[in-house]
């Protein structure tokens, strides 16, 4: 055979160096995707495919690919001043934004904290207040509470111990010594009796409270488990929480990477309840997803407990408030306030949960929740148990939505809808078709 033979003869794909997280790359290399360009609400594959993305990336791109304020804020900052550390310096633009922060958070805070991820963020949470704690002369406060079982907070050694989904925890050596995991109340599962009810979290929390509630330091929750399958808790079970903390003398972390900017139809998705939390993280749609962002926002008494001990925060990432993140960051805010992008994640929210309810006709689906665009859709294998569908089948059917020119995102029981908030209703109508098409495609096999 001569090179021109050999040249005819197929071959396979060049295997990536990519080593891909939460990905089974096995499967990837068998027939993965390559996303290569995005424009507002779709995106499009290096074989010009494109998609209608109802997972905004992964969550975060609430404004859209390719946004010209956006872009040119961060071209702008980028030619003015490229990076600037805030290890004993600060820079202009991390100051006007924490002063923006402080103003649109729903509660007191004093100062802010940036890093680059929303694991990051709530280990810096975590962190800071066990120290806090050592300060005010109750070393003994070392107990960090989360949920399980639907919880995310994050990948990092100390985000894993705080996050109640199983991502091997165990497997990596995670300590979780110093934290408890208490039952979410899960509607959907417990009228079946597979998971917890209101009920049984109250009792959890109670038992908590009468065992260990003098040292526990703080409570972290996210308003909505996002990841969990777009989980809403009852007002009361938040408000409940709250009062715990409130008791026991503890510090309330809301969690709001995923549910922060707008996504749920309020700028923070805990102001529906009234609730102030004491301290509040945040990433995701902070910057669009444009550049790597976070920040953790912290209540007066912590930063003058650190001041009155004369001590400094021994903690710190390179890229703490990386210049042209912050510059994304508030033409993020300046984009949202003048699209009303809160506004119409409401709208738009309401418009595709319409279409969603009547995919409830469907067999195959079980419930639709959420709050403005960050929804999900619960799938069961049969309708009468309504006992969930398998995640692998969850996950073929996020596939069949693709090849129908749809980005979903597959949860271990749901497929979870977050589109940008910027999409319009033709949009909004279409993400329901193609969605429909797919769900009805996998019954009629």
């Amino acid at each position: 055979m001569n090179a021109t033979d050999r040249t005819a003869v197929p071959q396979d794909p060049a295997p990536s160096p990519l080593w891909l997280p939460m990905t089974a790359m096995s499967m990837f290399e068998r027939g993965g995707t390559t996303l290569v360009a995005g424009d507002g609400v779709r995106v499009r594959d290096e074989a010009g495919n494109s998609y209608l993305s109802a997972t905004a990336g992964l969550w975060n791109v609430t404004c859209g690919w390719n946004h010209p304020v956006i872009v040119d804020a961060i071209t702008d900052q980028l030619r003015r001043f490229s990076y600037g550390t805030l290890f004993r310096y600060d820079h202009d633009v991390a100051r006007t934004l924490a002063e923006r922060l402080l103003e649109i958070a729903p509660g007191d805070f004093s100062r802010v904290y940036f890093s680059s991820s929303g694991s990051s963020a709530n280990e810096t949470a975590v962190k800071v207040l066990r120290r806090y704690r050592s300060l005010i002369g109750q070393p003994e406060r070392r107990l960090v509470v989360s949920f399980d079982a639907h919880s995310w907070h994050g990948t990092g050694v100390g985000a894993m111990a705080l996050t109640g989904e199983d991502i091997d925890q165990e497997a990596y050596g995670v300590d979780r010594s110093g934290h408890r995991l208490l039952p979410f109340p899960d509607t959907f599962a417990a009228e079946r009796g597979l998971g917890p009810d209101l009920d049984t979290c109250r009792k959890a929390l109670a038992e908590l409270e009468r065992t260990e509630g003098d040292q526990v330091a703080a409570v972290i929750i996210e308003p909505i488990l996002c990841s969990g399958g777009v989980l809403v808790p009852p007002d009361r079970f938040l408000e409940e929480i709250a009062a715990f903390t409130s008791r026991v003398g503890a510090h309330l972390i809301v969690d709001e990477v995923a549910t922060g900017f707008g996504r749920t139809g309020t700028m923070f998705a805990i102001e529906r309840t009234g609730i102030r939390p004491d301290v509040v993280t945040m990433s995701k749609g902070i910057t669009s997803g444009y550049l790597p962002l976070a920040a953790t926002l912290f209540p007066p008494e912590v930063y003058k407990a650190y001041e009155d001990a004369g001590a400094y925060l021994s903690h710190g990432e390179t890229q703490s408030g990386n210049p042209a993140a912050c510059a994304a960051a508030l033409a993020v805010l300046d984009v949202m306030e003048q699209e009303k992008l809160v506004e119409r994640a409401a709208e738009a929210g309401a418009r595709l949960r319409g279409h969603l309810d009547r995919l409830l006709e469907l067999d195959i689906v079980g419930e639709i929740r959420g709050e403005g665009l960050a929804l999900g859709v619960e799938l069961v294998r049969d309708p009468r148990t309504r006992a969930p569908l398998s995640q692998m089948d969850v996950a073929m059917i996020g596939h069949l939505c693709q090849q129908n020119g749809l980005l979903v995102h597959p949860s271990r029981r749901s497929l979870l809808l977050f589109p940008p908030l910027t999409i319009t209703d033709d949009e909004v109508d279409e993400i329901a078709a193609r969605l429909s098409g797919a769900l009805r495609a996998v019954r009629s096999r």
